[in-house]
């Protein structure tokens, strides 16, 4: 009892060290869990892509060849080691042979899957939402871009940049561990899980005035942002120095301004309400799409979704047009990709917000 008193007197008139050590000791028993929680957690999924790289190939089939387009900037330049520390171990644990590209300069990730040619089985975005957004305007740009080459060309996501709003989406999980959902991304790759998202088509209808030449038009899955807090938002890196303010920062020096203050974003929207499909607006697809590969013989057998005969469906209001002028500071277009939760969820529609 006695030592005790001693040590609490101690620490009582060493107060300030005491706090300093007691935070200090209370980050490093955390990082160390965490540290260890992460290990576990790569070494249950490093297990199961193992069950895919040890899969004998049967004789005249070659292993599956996907092309990873990366960033290395995204991110503040951590995109490169957190894909080389958690998604390409799994990838040739799985026994992938992975062509990896890494881009130079804005606009590359475009060019490179519009030229893309040769034996490849997917291609896997490994960035944010711009290089996602880049990747998926090359592919619809392209001379042959039609159903069959986007089926031929399906693209992986890995969620290594700072906004991954699709791959959220896709692969959130209630604790928000990046690490487990970049884990998900890479083995949905691996198993080829596809899912069909909205494609949001950006075309410049006027002609410049100096060159009279329409520009090609730019494709999105996430949405568009356009105003004062978007501009605030790409300025932020500015006001580093404010840390996790940074971004209120932003926006309260780009309100101080005079263009801040008087920011008008005017639109004339035209547009019509969503529709899970009718007789007017359903286009038959093919069937019995779907590649099979070799080592889906030993995976389960998905059930097939029943034919729904959409000729016999009428929706009256189907098409009809609706108009509004708008005049905000800060206009948003949101797909349901980055909305999985939003009240038309599983119709194709986007979300408006001003």
């Amino acid at each position: 009892m006695a030592k005790v008193v001693k040590i609490l007197k101690v620490l009582r008139n060493n107060w300030k060290k005491s706090i300093v050590l007691f935070a200090a000791t209370s980050y490093g028993v955390n990082y160390g869990i965490e540290k260890y929680r992460c290990f576990q957690l790569m070494r249950a999924y490093c297990k199961d892509a193992l069950q895919y790289g040890e899969m004998s190939i049967p004789a005249g089939s070659r292993p599956r060849q996907i092309t990873v387009i990366l960033n290395p900037a995204a991110n503040r330049r951590s995109s490169k080691q957190d894909f080389e520390k958690y998604c390409a171990p799994l990838l040739h644990l799985a026994g992938i042979a992975v062509n990896l590209v890494q881009t130079e300069h804005e606009g590359q990730a475009r060019n490179l899957v519009e030229s893309l040619e040769g034996i490849v089985d997917a291609i896997v975005v490994a960035g944010g939402d711009g290089t996602l957004s880049e990747a998926v305007t090359g592919l619809l740009r392209r001379v042959d871009g039609d159903i069959s080459v986007q089926r031929k060309f399906p693209i992986g996501v890995l969620p290594v940049g700072r906004t991954n709003t699709l791959a959220t989406s896709l692969f959130s999980n209630t604790d928000s561990n990046k690490v487990k959902m970049m884990a998900d991304a890479t083995m949905a790759v691996i198993r080829e899980i596809t899912k069909p998202v909205d494609v949001v088509k950006i075309q410049v209808l006027e002609a410049d005035k100096e060159s009279e030449v329409i520009g090609k038009p730019v494709y999105c899955l996430g949405g568009i942002e356009w105003g004062a807090f978007r501009d605030a938002s790409a300025k932020k890196d500015k006001y580093w120095y404010w840390g996790t303010l940074r971004s209120y920062a932003a926006m309260m020096f780009m309100g101080m301004k005079e263009k801040g203050m008087t920011w008008q974003c005017e639109s004339h929207v035209t547009y019509i309400l969503p529709c899970a499909g009718c007789s007017n607006c359903h286009r038959v697809e093919e069937t019995n799409n779907k590649t099979s590969r070799w080592w889906h013989m030993f995976l389960p057998r998905q059930t097939a979704m029943p034919v729904i005969d959409y000729s016999k469906v009428i929706n009256e209001g189907c098409g009809e047009k609706f108009e509004e002028n708008i005049s905000t500071v800060d206009l948003h277009v949101t797909t349901s990709n980055a909305c999985p939760n939003c009240v038309q969820e599983g119709d194709p529609h986007i979300t408006v917000r001003v």
